[in-house]
C-alpha cells in the first residue's frame, strides 16, 4: 500500500473516531419520580416490600350543609344495619315574606316531597317505613355538624306511612303525608308567615327516618341519595280558596328546604354487629390486624376505612440514594362477595391519604399537584376489577428523608385534594383482599434507580 493511501485511511478512522468521541455521554433520567415508567431505563423493580393493613371505625364524620343527603336503611349482608336519618328546616320562598292565604283557604292535603337522584346503595324495591318528627330546637345554619349528632324533636310523629320510589313531574321522588292538623296551621296563622325569621322560629324543621324499619337478608332496604334543593323537593300545601258562594280552586303552595337559612345534616347509625361478616366485626371490635391479612372493607358515610403501612420504605434507601420511577399500591376487589341481591357495585373512585404522627389524616403529596391527579389514580378499572395508586412523589420524600413514614388511609373518597375530605357523600362499600387471600392478593410495586455512587 502506497504512503498516499495510507495517509487516506487514517485520516478517514480519526476523523470517524472523533466524530463518535465527541456524541453526549447518555445520562441518568434525573427527575425520575414524575416519569412515566415506560421510559425510565435502566430501573429495577420491587414487589416483595412488606405490607400491613386493617380495617379500623370512623371516631366522628362530619356532614356538609349541601343539597345532598342520605336517607334510608340498608341491612347489609356483609356490613350490617345502616340507618340514614335527616334533620332538616324548611323555609318561606326566597324573597318571600308576609304570605297570606286568606280567609276562606281550607286545606286538602299535604304532604313532604323529596327527590331521588337515583343514586343508591341496597335495594329501593322494598318499601320503607318513613316517620317525621317536629324539631323541638331551632337548628343553627352557621353550625357545623356530624353524624352524631342529634337535635331534640317530638316523639309523636306527623307522618307513619310506608313507601317506595314514585315519579313526580320527571323526577323519582319519596312523597310522605303530612298530618293535617299540622299542615293547617301553617295555612290558617299568617302571623307566623311574615318573614322567614318568624316562620322558621315557628316550625323549626323536622327529622326524617326510617329507623324503625323491619328488614331481613331477603329485604335489604336501601340507602339513597336526596337532592333537598331540587326544585321539587318541599313541603306542599294543597287547598281550596274562595268564599262558600263563589267557586272555588284548588291551589298549591311549596315551602323550600333551600331558601334563607336553610339548615340539614346527615344522621348515622351503624351497627356491624347486626349481620356484619366476623371477618369485619373482629377488626373492628377487637382491632384484630390478623383478620386484615384476609379482606379489607372500606364503607362509605363513616362506615370504616383501613389503615396501610408500608413500615421498611427505607431500606430502600440506605445504602445510596435512589429516584422512585412508579411507587403503586394495588388493590383488587374480592370477587367472592359480590352479592346476587341489591346494587352493591364497586364504588367508581377510592382514595389514598397519608396520616401524621398522630394517626390523623393528611394530604398525599401526590394529591398537590393538579397534573398528578390522573397519575395518582385511584378509580376502578372495571376489566381487571382493582383500583392503582402511583404516589410516588411522597415515597420519594420518604426515601430522601424529607417526610416521615407514619402510614396511610385507604378511604371511601374522590382522590381530589379538595374534596377527599369528604365522607359523607358517597354511602357504597367495598371489600378488597388481604395479604394472605391467594385470588386477591394487594401489591406494592416499586420501581426506581438506584445511585451507588451518590452518598
Amino acid at each position: 500500500m502506497t504512503l498516499k493511501k495510507v495517509l487516506k485511511y487514517s485520516l478517514i478512522i480519526t476523523l470517524c473516531w472523533g466524530i463518535a468521541s465527541c456524541k453526549k455521554k447518555p445520562e441518568v433520567p434525573l427527575g425520575a419520580d414524575v416519569q412515566d415508567g415506560s421510559d425510565a431505563l435502566f430501573s429495577l423493580v420491587s414487589d416483595t416490600a412488606t405490607i400491613e393493613m386493617h380495617t379500623v371505625k370512623y371516631d366522628s364524620l362530619r356532614t356538609y350543609r349541601d343539597q345532598f343527603k342520605y336517607l334510608g336503611s340498608n341491612q347489609d349482608p356483609v356490613f350490617g344495619r345502616t340507618n340514614a336519618s335527616i334533620f332538616t328546616n324548611f323555609s318561606l320562598p326566597t324573597n318571600v315574606s308576609n304570605v297570606n292565604f286568606g280567609d276562606y283557604a281550607v286545606l286538602d292535603s299535604s304532604e313532604l316531597i323529596l327527590t331521588f337522584t337515583q343514586s343508591f346503595v341496597g335495594d329501593t324495591t322494598i318499601p320503607l317505613r318513613y316517620q317525621v318528627h317536629q324539631l323541638t330546637q331551632l337548628m343553627d345554619y352557621s353550625k357545623y355538624y356530624y353524624t352524631h349528632h342529634n337535635i331534640p324533636y317530638s316523639s309523636s310523629t306527623i307522618t307513619d306511612a310506608f313507601r317506595r320510589i314514585t315519579k313526580t313531574g320527571g323526577f323519582y321522588t319519596i312523597r310522605l303525608p303530612l298530618d293535617k292538623n299540622y299542615a293547617a296551621a301553617i295555612l290558617n296563622n299568617p302571623q307566623y308567615l311574615v318573614s322567614n325569621t318568624v316562620f322558621q322560629n315557628t316550625y323549626k324543621g323536622f327529622f326524617i327516618t326510617t329507623k324503625n324499619t323491619n328488614l331481613s337478608p331477603a329485604a335489604h332496604g336501601s340507602l339513597m341519595k336526596i337532592d333537598l334543593d331540587n326544585p321539587t323537593s318541599g313541603v306542599y300545601l294543597y287547598y281550596h280558596d274562595g268564599s262558600p258562594s263563589s267557586s272555588k280552586s284548588p291551589e298549591v303552595y311549596r315551602l323550600p328546604f333551600s331558601a334563607d337559612n336553610s339548615a340539614r345534616f346527615n344522621h348515622v347509625d351503624y351497627d356491624y354487629h347486626s349481620g356484619g361478616n366476623s371477618l369485619l366485626v373482629d377488626q373492628l371490635d377487637k382491632i384484630d390486624t390478623a383478620k386484615g391479612k384476609q379482606n379489607l372493607f372500606l364503607k362509605g358515610i363513616g362506615g370504616a376505612k383501613s389503615v396501610i403501612r408500608l413500615p421498611y420504605l427505607k431500606n430502600y434507601s440506605d445504602s445510596c440514594p435512589i429516584a422512585v420511577n412508579r411507587a403503586e399500591l394495588i388493590f383488587k376487589v374480592d370477587q367472592s362477595f359480590l352479592s346476587s341481591i341489591g346494587n352493591y357495585e364497586p364504588p367508581n373512585m377510592i382514595s389514598l391519604v397519608a396520616c401524621d404522627p398522630n394517626g390523623t389524616e393528611i394530604y398525599v403529596k401526590d394529591q398537590f399537584y393538579t397534573a398528578d391527579i390522573l397519575r395518582f389514580g385511584g378509580s376502578y378499572d372495571p376489566v381487571n376489577k382493582q383500583y392503582v395508586f402511583n404516589f410516588a412523589r411522597h415515597i420519594q420524600d420518604i426515601m430522601s428523608g424529607k417526610l416521615n413514614n407514619y402510614g396511610f388511609y385507604l378511604v371511601l373518597a374522590n382522590t381530589d385534594r379538595f374534596s377527599v375530605v369528604r365522607r359523607d357523600d358517597k354511602a357504597e362499600r367495598l371489600i378488597l383482599g388481604g395479604l394472605s387471600n391467594a385470588l386477591y392478593r394487594p401489591t406494592f410495586k416499586l420501581t426506581y434507580i438506584r445511585f451507588p455512587y451518590d452518598k
